[in-house]
């Protein structure tokens, strides 16, 4: 029996032509569209920043419950403000793909004087779109951005006409944004260190992974959301490939990952073939595992290409490992030889487009040869890594402290509602 179709609709002429049309186009076109709802929206005037109308205090939109890095940093700009007392309230935005899905709001909210928004520039058209403009008015209207590289993507200037000012948490960011707009750009950098606070159980991870207290752990974490070319955990595993030809009984490599494709999970193995002790640990884990998991290593190699600030090398400081990182980007600005192992590199341009990174960005090529004789020297001496170690942990615990985080924002609060000059 023939099938029968339902509800079948007629074909448009759209639907014929657009497969034939080139994917390239396709995207200059939605480009050109979104460049020109962007200057809509931008000409659109609010009214400016009354001080004193609303209470002095920030209302955050941002997504807390994503698992990735952003996400994370919501979290630290809410602890920063519990700390010291700022009065917020916190709006969830949730994102999927760059996407704007829908906002939730805790009930009993107070409509403070600033808005602190926690969304990139790629989302903030489809949010525009959805979003009361209104509280846009005699607010003063902040954003909270993240980027990698020294040029900011074009398509990201138009962004910077919605705001007052502008929150970054690296001064590598902040160099960046400010070769494209005269507003303000303040430095913030995140709390990751509260004095007397109880450090996760590294052990408890080592007993699930089933790794002996004395090994070395060296740990390669990534999440393929934020585009596995610029983590580069290929690179990580060639440098621990040279470290250890033959790797030692008391060596192990756990490769904590998330968000890549079957394609590029098969890469890696093949990287991987023949080499004893490799743990892999795949997916969403809750956020105490993942601090667990940090605790654990004695190792993390992160040869990035770039990065906006880079959590996992500070967080493994602060629990005291070694971080073999690339001396690139924002994670230079708390890791040197002093506390850690800076890794050489070489800059390129891109020869391709890479998620968002278009062709002839500037990264980073770390030298695999230079990652691996720290890495080795590491496992041969515990006495140096044990001196890193702790150089580490007060690196963190003096430069990202969460108080001091706070306190430089409770700072620029004031300044804003008048209450100080500076």
């Amino acid at each position: 029996m023939k099938a029968e179709v339902i509800n079948e609709q007629p074909h448009t002429w759209k639907d014929i032509v657009r497969p034939l049309i080139p994917r390239g186009l396709l995207n200059a076109r939605n480009a050109y569209k979104d460049r020109q709802a962007l200057a809509y929206f931008s000409g659109l005037s609010h009214k400016d920043f009354a001080a004193g109308k609303c209470p002095a205090g920030i209302n955050l939109y941002g997504d807390s419950a994503a698992g990735t890095g952003l996400s994370r940093s919501v979290q630290l700009l809410r602890e920063a403000f519990a700390e010291v007392g700022i009065p917020y309230s916190f709006h969830h935005i949730e994102e999927w793909s760059g996407c704007f899905l829908h906002a939730e709001e805790e009930k009993g909210q107070t409509d403070y004087g600033v808005n602190l928004f926690h969304l990139q520039p790629s989302v903030w058209l489809s949010f525009l779109k959805q979003f009361d403009r209104r509280q846009l008015d005699e607010h003063y209207n902040i954003a909270f951005w993240l980027w990698e590289t020294p040029e900011l993507p074009k398509e990201w200037h138009k962004v910077c006409d919605f705001f007052d000012e502008i929150w970054v948490p690296s001064a590598f960011i902040a160099r960046a944004i400010r070769k494209v707009t005269d507003k303000p750009v303040k430095v913030m950098y995140y709390g990751l260190s509260r004095e007397g606070e109880q450090l996760p159980d590294g052990m408890a991870a080592r007993r699930r992974l089933g790794v002996p207290e004395s090994d070395l752990l060296c740990l390669v974490l990534y999440d393929g959301r934020s585009s596995i070319e610029r983590k580069n955990p290929y690179g990580a595993l060639e440098a621990f490939h040279k470290a250890f030809p033959t790797v030692p009984e008391n060596v192990w490599l756990v490769i904590k990952g998330k968000g890549f494709t079957k394609q590029e999970k098969k890469q890696l193995e093949r990287r991987l073939r023949g080499i004893p002790n490799v743990l892999w640990v795949e997916g969403l884990l809750p956020w105490q595992e993942v601090q667990e998991l940090l605790a654990a290593a004695d190792v993390l190699l992160s040869l990035h290409r770039a990065e906006g600030f880079g959590l996992p090398v500070a967080e493994v400081m602060k629990y005291g490992g070694v971080a073999v990182a690339t001396d690139y980007s924002s994670t230079r600005e708390f890791l040197d030889a002093g506390c850690g192992c800076p890794v050489r590199y070489r800059l390129l341009r891109t020869k391709r487009d890479i998620s968002l990174y278009r062709k002839g960005t500037i990264w980073a090529d770390p030298d695999t040869e230079d990652a691996a004789r720290q890495l080795r020297r590491l496992y041969e001496e515990p006495g140096l890594r044990q001196q890193l170690g702790q150089a580490a942990q007060a690196r963190v615990r003096g430069m990202l402290d969460l108080k001091r985080s706070g306190e430089r924002m409770k700072h620029r609060l004031r300044v804003i509602v008048g209450s100080q000059e500076g």
